[in-house]
């Protein structure tokens, strides 16, 4: 009698797993419902550890642009940009096209600049140190006299230094480079795009060419003209006499040309002291030059 019993509990229990394992395999097969994003419940905070506040903590972010007060974003961004320099004042006589005198006799050309000619020129002073210095006070003065008659355009350069400092040699032309010397920029048609650039060491050696905007010189033009120069006791003296037969420009009475006048002092880094200030952030030379007239 036991055994039927037992074995009628070993087929009971043995259907019993049987169909919990059949109600399993039906509930896996069926599909997942979605989940309800808005209805989902938030995580679980993370605990806070001890001597730390429960608030949460601000997320570094980019600030929101706000609305400016009266001013664009494009002013905004225009006043974030470095400022430009600024130029000296212009004395009275830089401001204005310089009037050239002219001549009532030649001066004698010999470097000496002893002729009471020129006590009628025109007289060009008060330089700018632009390099390296950023129109600063030049290293030493230099005054440059102007004047001209029916045949020539006369410049007189009187550089001060120390004579035992001064740097020259009788330089083939075209080659003063390297020493100290002076030049002009002659714009005879101040159309601010080519002009004549004349320079001379201390001995009147002589440099000629043409200097065209955003190109750069030629040194292959040869110009006729009479110079000589002389080292001095308070540095050095040119003399300079430049046909206008030697010249390009428009006849006319009081017609412009475009001037520039730079010295340069080898033996201080380079230096180059102009008449007229230059600006660096302008792009251009000849549209910086000062203007003459006659």
């Amino acid at each position: 009698m036991m055994s039927i019993y037992r074995k009628v509990a070993l087929l009971c229990a043995l259907a019993l797993v049987t169909a919990t394992s059949v109600r399993a395999q039906v509930a896996s097969a069926k599909p997942s419902p979605t989940p309800d994003i808005s209805k989902a419940s938030a995580p679980a905070a993370t605990p806070t550890p001890k001597g730390e506040s429960a608030e949460p903590k601000a997320v570094d972010k980019p600030a929101a642009a706000k609305p400016s007060k009266g001013k664009s974003a494009g002013a905004k961004t225009a006043a974030a940009k470095p400022a430009a320099r600024v130029m000296p004042a212009l004395p009275p006589e830089k401001t204005q096209p310089l009037n050239i005198p002219r001549f009532d006799k030649p001066p004698v050309i010999d470097g000496k600049l002893d002729d009471d000619v020129w006590k009628q020129a025109a007289v060009l002073k008060d330089f700018y140190q632009t390099s390296p210095g950023d129109n600063v006070a030049p290293t030493a003065p230099t005054e440059v006299f102007v004047g001209y008659d029916s045949k020539f355009l006369y410049f007189g350069f009187h550089c001060f230094d120390d004579p035992s400092k001064v740097r020259a040699t009788v330089a083939k032309r075209d080659e003063v480079f390297g020493e100290d010397n002076v030049r002009i920029f002659l714009d005879t048609f101040n159309d601010q795009r080519r002009a004549y650039i004349l320079g001379w060491n201390p001995l009147g050696i002589q440099q000629d060419g043409i200097f065209t905007e955003g190109q750069g010189s030629d040194f292959t033009v040869d110009i006729v003209m009479e110079s000589k120069g002389m080292i001095t006791s308070d540095g050095y003296t040119v003399e300079v006499a430049i046909p206008f037969k030697s010249l390009r420009y428009e006849v006319g009475k009081g017609k412009l040309w475009g001037l520039h006048v730079w010295r340069n002092i080898d033996r201080m880094n380079d230096e180059i002291d102009s008449w007229m200030p230059m600006s660096r952030d302008a792009s251009g030379t000849l549209n910086q030059a000062g203007h003459i007239t006659g």
